[in-house]
């Protein structure tokens, strides 16, 4: 066996410790307990399709930032873009006034003719119309756009906060990625990027030499990585499979777990080994090949520094895909990712990670 002897830890405390990984890589959740499902495909990966890019716009130059990106993306993968423009409802108190009908239809029809313009200059296809101007909850409506116009993905631009101590909690890119129908393309230019190298990126064909992929070993993080698998074959990417093993503070503070922390933090990296190299066996009896890395530490902090150091140019993470009232998402290692990485990251729903490594993404 592969598994390191710990005589002074009964089996029940190895499982308790994997199940305490497992708890804390998906954010706090409730562990699910594996179902038997069918044996996994060894057919080749297959390059990822996508025939429509949804980007939201607000016309701000973030908004803009991320339509390049997307038309660039766009014309890599054969995509057409379809742009959206919500136009928030004013406050309570100013509902009653008659003249907020007169002026949002003002406002909306102000805003097509702006994203019309846009659409011509960027050379998007005239027919059907490229774009949806509605009026609501801003993240409520892109989404309901997405569930509408069925894109392979969303393109959305942030606010540019980065970095451990910042975060935009509560912004409208978290709540379209929270409960966005298929992926989301959070843009943000790397941190490291100059002036001159932004500008070229704008006139050169769109590349990700390196793709890192955050694994906790579940279910949810393995359709993750199946569908990195295909994105980088488009473009020929190298794929980093990243996995941070963490004790929670709770252990180190208790007078008596504290005392099996080195062989708490043993079978960890032993369990981690065992799962990166099944994960490296199932990639290459499907034709394609991963690099993995162990880490040790808060697994967000963890990556972050690990896309500095490889120079990383896309994150690809998986979601657990809880929805309605009872979504446990704020918090999660996935949101947490989101927010603080120094490269554009993109989320996949776990629904949509299935859908697409099964059969391809539209």
């Amino acid at each position: 066996s592969r598994m390191r002897k710990t005589p002074t830890l009964p089996a029940a405390v190895m499982n308790i410790d994997r199940a305490i990984a497992r708890w804390e890589g998906e954010g706090g959740a409730i562990p699910q307990r594996a179902r038997p499902g069918k044996p996994r495909s060894r057919a080749p990966t297959k390059a990822i399709t996508l025939r429509t890019v949804l980007v939201p716009i607000d016309f701000s130059s973030e908004s803009f930032k991320a339509l390049r990106f997307a038309k660039l993306l766009g014309k890599r993968l054969g995509a057409k873009l379809h742009l959206v423009h919500v136009i928030p409802p004013p406050a309570a108190s100013r509902l009653r006034h008659g003249s907020w009908l007169i002026f949002a239809k003002e406002v909306a029809a102000n805003a097509r003719k702006r994203l019309a313009d846009l659409a011509a200059e960027s050379s998007l296809s005239a027919r059907p119309k490229p774009y949806t101007v509605r009026i609501g909850k801003i993240a409520d409506e892109i989404n309901a756009v997405a569930r509408v116009t069925n894109p392979g993905l969303i393109a959305i631009a942030t606010r540019g906060h980065t970095g451990i101590k910042r975060a935009f909690l509560g912004s409208t890119t978290e709540e379209v990625v929270r409960n966005a129908p298929c992926p989301v393309l959070v843009v943000r230019e790397k941190e490291a990027a100059s002036v001159k190298q932004r500008a070229r990126r704008g006139r050169t064909p769109l590349q990700f030499r390196k793709i890192l992929v955050p694994v906790d070993f579940s279910e949810n993080s393995r359709l993750g990585l199946e569908y990195a698998m295909r994105f980088a074959r488009e473009f020929r990417a190298r794929v980093l499979v990243f996995h941070s093993v963490f004790v929670p503070a709770y252990v180190l503070g208790n007078e008596y777990t504290a005392r099996e922390v080195p062989n708490l933090i043993a079978i960890q990296q032993d369990y981690a080994k065992e799962e990166m190299e099944q994960l490296r066996e199932e990639v290459s009896g499907k034709g394609s090949e991963i690099e993995t890395e162990i880490g040790f530490g808060s697994p967000v902090e963890q990556i972050s520094d690990y896309v500095a150091q490889e120079d990383v140019d896309l994150i690809i993470t998986s979601t657990h895909g809880r929805t309605g009232l009872q979504r446990v998402f704020i918090g999660s290692t996935a949101e947490r990712i989101v927010r603080h990485a120094p490269c554009p990251v993109l989320v996949v729903p776990n629904r949509a990670a299935g859908k697409s490594a099964n059969k391809g993404h539209t």
